[in-house]
């Protein structure tokens, strides 16, 4: 079997896993559907089993079994029309649905990829039966016997498949409808030696015995694993707080071995003169209490010596105690990580096809490269970097690589490159550089959106260097595209990406070449069970930073402070670095300082350093990360928490949060709290130019749902004069109109001096390239194709403009 073979046979086995799991959870909520529950709960199941059949559809187009998407997207139809209310759940509706669970499942059994006459007609009556529920028309014996139902492949005898479990009645509960639970790589748990010589007959009645080398076992099963073993990260923490709390004591008895040494020893000096005075008859009663004292006194020292003893013994077992817990610990948590780390091939394998999809709808020829994929890293960390690197790369293909014909004329050749490159780094980390040999980024167009975003004057422009500009790039709403197209120009792909990197605990860099090549380097964790971290004490209270945020922790002298620009600043290696109070960044009472000194802790985030002032230092340590729930899921400045060995709970923070919420307070005068710049209340007008009755009013509806004022057009030359005599903040035009189309109007609204800063988006079914390059000739500022319209794009987008 070539690799091509096997990588489809992995894929469509996965797909089968999951597909199973999604029918089932559609079955279990029709059930449910059919007891008729309250409205409420009606329209959740509906939802739900909406949704899942569209996760299927979507999963079935991946892998092209086109005959299953076909029939999810009949499902699809209907379960639109029962939610919008055209057609209402009954008998007919539950037995075509029903129908279509019996049908998919026989299609997920049968292995072969041919499609015979047969089934084909099965399943074009059955589409054709769904699409007459749809309508509301009955249909007779939808549920009648199949003379020849749709036969699966027979198993291989290599295979021992377990009979399936007696299901408990039990009420059906409402999973989470997305994403439906993964099925990870294949792990083998026990493989069976083959022995050297193996007979060639079997005793009669006797069955070959085969071991399964493999299971597959759902993710949500092997991250509760994971998060039981990681809590026996706490028990580590608290046995090596038990010792040091054992240090601790043990340490406090020379002092009283040295203060009880002087009266042990004249209670023993007393002691030896009464001896010589005599029997105890000849004692005074005072002399008496004495003697009495100076023996009690002794057997106190030895007792306390015993004590002492014991809990050095203690001590050394504790400490023994430690390092076994710790290993075994640290073993355990070695093999878990193990368990769900898997190749970086799993993901990568979806971005070729992607590459060619997106440079074949740009015209241009791309060569797509991966290196190092086989390093394996955490299957968490895998889910969040897909979404970054995606952007990225659709980033490299429509910004970087040029058209064939450009690449050509530039003395490059016509296919262009885009490399994907994994490799190990130091500290437990994993770099990924995504780079291409295209026209590099434009410094000067990202360097005066720059100076215009920040208001910068001309001498100061010049100042910039080109990392700072670089850093830009990452800003949302920035980018160096003259139009809006489906596919990117919105500024948002890289803000996203940064994010999503920054919340894993990695960071993301870009450098550039003109007409040469773009990097982005991007360094992550290889697991996110645990990491290192520094304790800081802020007003009373400890929090967390992550050691591989921060640069140094020092102590500053106060008069070495300096004020530039009315911000506080200190010098470090070289550097002007602002700094702040972490107090006033988290909202706490500032904790009065008489001290001559600051503690400073100096972190980094994308090559901006920041000082945060800090009381003190407490400790650096290993933590382990405590999510919060879904109530919490975003909370400013807050990333987690953790729990200490001694039991406190302490936050972890959100170093990059830190950073935007510092350039807020440091931007404004101390004894404000800062003002909004603009009428947040007042409402912009939008004019919406279509000839169809039907888009018009869908525009008009989004945008004034989305608290707009709008205003219609039929065609251009009725927008245009609307325009002359009002006053719009923008324009939602379509392409092809009579008597005036988009791009008539468009370069009409650029000619005219009072209205030529005015936004236009163009929203139109013309998808071709020279199309779009026509948008953005005529000045269009946005290019919107309807084929894949989506309404939040267009109030991002207006948003961004306006």
């Amino acid at each position: 079997m070539d690799k091509n073979q096997e990588f489809l046979r992995k894929i469509l086995a996965t797909f089968r896993a999951e597909a199973d799991e999604n029918l089932n959870a559609m079955a279990i909520h029709l059930i449910e559907l059919e007891k008729m529950p309250p409205k409420p709960r009606q329209d959740e199941l509906s939802e739900v089993i909406y949704r899942v059949a569209h996760s299927l559809k979507g999963a079935s187009r991946s892998v092209n079994l086109t005959e299953i998407e076909s029939i999810c997207h009949a499902f699809e139809d209907v379960m639109s029309a029962i939610r919008n209310e055209e057609i209402s759940y009954n008998t007919q509706v539950f037995d075509a649905l029903h129908e279509t669970i019996d049908v998919l499942t026989e299609l997920l059994a049968h292995e072969s990829d041919e499609v015979t006459d047969e089934m084909q007609k099965r399943i074009t009556a059955h589409i054709d039966m769904l699409t007459l529920v749809e309508a509301g028309i009955e249909v007779d014996n939808i549920r009648k016997p199949k003379a020849e139902p749709i036969q699966p492949k027979p198993q291989s005898n290599t295979e021992v498949k377990k009979e399936p479990e007696p299901q408990k009645a039990a009420e059906p509960t409402l999973p989470e409808p997305e994403p439906q639970p993964e099925l990870v790589e294949e792990k083998e748990i026990a493989q069976q030696p083959k022995p050297a010589n193996p007979p060639s007959k079997t005793k009669r009645g006797s069955k070959a015995q085969i071991k399964n080398e493999t299971i597959r076992i759902s993710t949500k099963k092997l991250d509760n694993v994971l998060s039981q073993s990681e809590e026996m990260l706490t028990l580590k923490l608290r046995a090596i707080q038990r010792t040091k709390n054992l240090k601790r004591t043990l340490n406090q008895f020379p002092a009283w071995h040295k203060q009880s040494f002087t009266v042990l020893q004249s209670a023993r000096n007393i002691s030896h003169r009464l001896q010589k005075k005599g029997a105890v008859e000849n004692l005074s009663e005072e002399e008496l209490q004495i003697a009495n004292l100076s023996q009690h006194l002794e057997w106190a020292n030895s007792f306390v010596s015993n004590i002492q003893k014991e809990l050095n013994d203690l001590r050394d077992f504790s400490v023994q105690e430690v390092h076994t817990i710790s290993s075994k610990i640290e073993n355990l948590l070695d093999d878990v990580k193990e368990l769900i780390a898997v190749p970086f091939s799993t993901l990568s394998m979806i971005f070729p096809k992607m590459v060619r999809d997106i440079a074949k709808d740009l015209g241009k020829e791309v060569d797509f490269i991966v290196e190092g994929d086989a390093i394996k890293i955490d299957r968490r960390i895998l889910e969040k970097i897909k979404t970054p690197i995606i952007h990225i790369l659709r980033n490299s293909i429509d910004y970087g690589i040029e058209l064939p014909e450009e690449r050509t004329a530039k003395g490059k050749p016509a296919t262009g490159k885009v490399t994907l490159i994994i490799k190990r780094l130091e500290n437990s980390r994993i770099g990924i550089n995504i780079s291409d040999d295209g026209s590099g980024i434009n410094m000067e167009k990202l360097k005066r959106l720059y100076v215009a975003k920040h208001n910068i004057s001309e001498e100061d422009a010049k100042k910039i260097t080109d990392k700072e500009s670089l850093n830009y790039i990452f800003q949302s709403g920035i980018s160096t595209s003259d139009i809006v197209t489906d596919l990117s120009g919105r500024g948002l792909g890289l803000a996203i990406a940064q994010q999503e990197i920054q919340q894993i605990g990695g960071n993301i860099d870009v450098e550039t070449e003109p007409n040469k090549s773009t990097t982005f380097r991007i360094q992550l964790p290889l697991s996110i069970v645990t990491f290192r971290g520094v304790i800081v004490e802020v007003s009373n209270d400890a929090f967390i930073i992550p050691t591989a945020m921060v640069q140094r922790v020092l102590r500053v002298q106060k008069d070495t402070v300096k004020t530039v620009e009315g911000k506080a600043t200190m010098l470090f290696e070289g550097e002007v670095v602002p700094l702040i109070r972490l107090s006033k960044i988290l909202q706490l009472a500032e904790k009065q300082d008489k001290s001559a000194y600051l503690h400073v802790a100096i972190a980094e985030n994308n090559n901006k350093k920041i000082g945060f002032v800090i009381d003190k230092v407490i400790n650096e340590q290993e933590v382990l990360v405590k999510n919060f729930n879904r109530q919490l899921k975003r909370v400013r400045n807050i990333s987690g928490a953790t729990i200490l060995g001694s039991g406190r709970v302490v936050p972890i923070l959100n170093v990059a949060d830190l950073f935007k919420s510092s350039t807020k307070i440091t931007s404004a005068p101390q004894n404000l709290y800062g003002h909004s710049g603009g009428d947040a209340n007042q409402v912009k007008s939008i004019l919406a130019v279509d000839d169809s009755i039907t888009s018009r009013t869908l525009i008009k509806n989004i945008l004034e749902a989305a608290g707009y004022k709008v205003t219609t057009a039929i065609d251009g030359l009725e927008g245009f004069t609307k325009l002359k005599e009002g006053n719009y903040s923008a324009v939602v035009s379509d392409v092809e109109m009579p008597r005036l189309d988009g791009f008539g109007l468009t370069a009409k609204i650029r000619a005219d001096k009072q209205l030529s800063e005015t936004p236009v988006v163009l929203v139109t079914s013309l998808s071709k390239r020279e199309d779009k390059e026509k948008g953005i000739d005529v000045g269009a500022n946005a290019y919107i194709v309807k084929s894949n319209f989506d309404q939040s794009n267009l109030l991002d987008i207006l948003d961004r403009l306006i």
